[in-house]
């Protein structure tokens, strides 16, 4: 009878010691490849654009690459899947992703709206079909905009 329990007690130590180990074993998969130079295997994205930073609403990327010098009114990459276009400026694409927190993020860090690019914004909200969009963009019309989107292209 002490044989059986000695091997119960080894068969549930194996048991109990299982779960670790296999989380060990992920861990290792996912940190090792990272930490050797090469991607993770569940991230094979590459660094965001800041337009696609902005679309996906990562905030913390979209304030350290505008710190390390990426222009918040150019235009830039979107990989396929972030939104249905294959370039925009951050401001398009946080409005065609309803980002309003982003849009006014990236105004505090130096995007610009003159009349033009406020109506195209300003149609693109609309377009969305939510109302705090529009409010945002709003917020920042200049003086000789005009709100008309009458023959006004948007991205989308």
């Amino acid at each position: 009878m002490a044989g059986g329990s000695d091997r119960m007690r080894r068969v549930l130590a194996a048991c109990a010691a299982a779960p670790p180990l296999v989380a060990l074993a992920i861990n290792v998969a996912i940190l090792i490849p990272g930490a050797a130079g090469g991607t993770p295997p569940f991230w094979r994205g590459g660094p965001l654009t800041l337009s696609e930073a902005a679309a996906l609403h990562d905030q913390g990327e979209l304030v350290r690459l505008i710190a390390a010098g990426s222009d918040p009114n150019a235009r830039y990459a979107l990989r396929p899947g972030v939104l249905a276009a294959r370039s925009l400026t951050p401001l398009e694409a946080a409005v065609g992703a309803r980002r309003a927190e982003v849009v006014d993020l990236l105004m505090l860090h130096g995007a610009t709206m003159d009349a033009n690019n406020w109506t195209r914004l300003h149609c693109l909200a609309i377009q969305t079909g939510a109302s705090d969009m529009v409010e945002t963009v709003d917020r920042y019309r200049p003086n000789a905009a005009g709100a008309s989107c009458e023959g006004v292209a948007t991205p989308f």
